[in-house]
Parts: C-alpha cells; sequence; structure tokens
C-alpha cells in the first residue's frame, strides 16, 4: 500500500512540475521558431501536447538511474558507475554490481572512487571502478588506511537517512519528480 502511495505522489509530483516547466519550454519553442520564421501563432492544444510530453519525460526520470529515489519503503542512492546504496525498513545495505550478497551498512560516505563503509564485522573500502574491496577488522586499520589515502575517517562515516537527505534534498527536491 505504501509503495501505491508512494508512486501516485510520484505521478502528482510529475504532472505539477510539467506544469511549472511547460511555460519555459513553451517559450523557448516559440523564441526558436520565430528566429526561424515557422511560428504559426498560438494553439492551446499545442501547450497541452508539451504538457503532456514533459509529464511523462519527466515520469520515466523518476525511474532511471539518477531519478530513482525508490518506491515506498524502498530507498535508493545513486553512486556511481551503475552502482546503489539501498534501504529497507530503515536498513542501508550494498549489493556489488554482478554480486548476489548483501553488505549491510551501518554508516558510510563516498569520497571519489571509494566507498568507504561501517559494516557488522568491521570496515570496507570498496572503489565502485575497479570492483576492488579492502576489509579491515578494526576502526584503527582502517583509519591508518584512510588517513594514508586521503579517505575520510570512521567518525566520519555517516547514516543513510543523514546520505539520503543530503543527496535527495535541495535542488533535486523542488525540481525532480
Amino acid at each position: 500500500m505504501t509503495t501505491l502511495l508512494h508512486l501516485l505522489f510520484v505521478v502528482i509530483k510529475s504532472s505539477v512540475l510539467a506544469l511549472i516547466y511547460t511555460p519555459f519550454i513553451w517559450f523557448l519553442w516559440v523564441l526558436i521558431l520565430k528566429a526561424r520564421k515557422k511560428y504559426t501563432g498560438f494553439k492551446w492544444y499545442k501547450i497541452f501536447a508539451v504538457y503532456k510530453i514533459v509529464s511523462i519525460l519527466l515520469l520515466v526520470f523518476s525511474f532511471t538511474y539518477y531519478g530513482n529515489k525508490g518506491l515506498g519503503d524502498e530507498s535508493r542512492i545513486p553512486l556511481g558507475y551503475g552502482e546503489v546504496m539501498r534501504a529497507s525498513d530503515q536498513f542501508a545495505y550494498f549489493v556489488p554490481k554482478g554480486k548476489s550478497g548483501q553488505i549491510h551498512v551501518d554508516t558510510y560516505v563516498l569520497k571519489g572512487d571509494n566507498l568507504c563503509m561501517s559494516i557488522d564485522s568491521g570496515y570496507k573500502v570498496y572503489n565502485l571502478k575497479t570492483k576492488g574491496v579492502v576489509n579491515f577488522s578494526d576502526g584503527q586499520m582502517y583509519d591508518a588506511f584512510a588517513f594514508s589515502y586521503g579517505l575520510p575517517l570512521s567518525l566520519q562515516l555517516q547514516s543513510f537517512k543523514v546520505q539520503y537527505d543530503q543527496y535527495w534534498g535541495g535542488w533535486r527536491f523542488w525540481l525532480l519528480p
């Protein structure tokens, strides 16, 4: 039920955003047509057609890699290279591309291509580009490695909720479905 309500919210938000974007797109389109001397005048059905196209494009974008926030209690943040950090029922997890096992993540930070995570059994540094993993059993070993490679220290790692609010807040909240 939560997923359906969230889907309805995404459809409504896409429609409202299309109402805001359509006049700007229409204005640019009219400027281009006037510059080419092909402008045929104002027609409501053309504006409505632009609105429908923009609304559908926004809805489709909301299910792409960069636009998908998750539905219902499933949340996601794109990390890069096709990888995502997911959370379900307030528990964050990471599934490396091509693997089937989940890594349950307590806190994490993405620095460049490196995903630094604290997990149940210690710490991991996962390189998104090379798919390489470095495991650490305790915080002191991880902090020494992190310090020498310019990565965030263990106290700088943040929870999924904090990262989700930072990523999807601000302009992404207001301008994307």
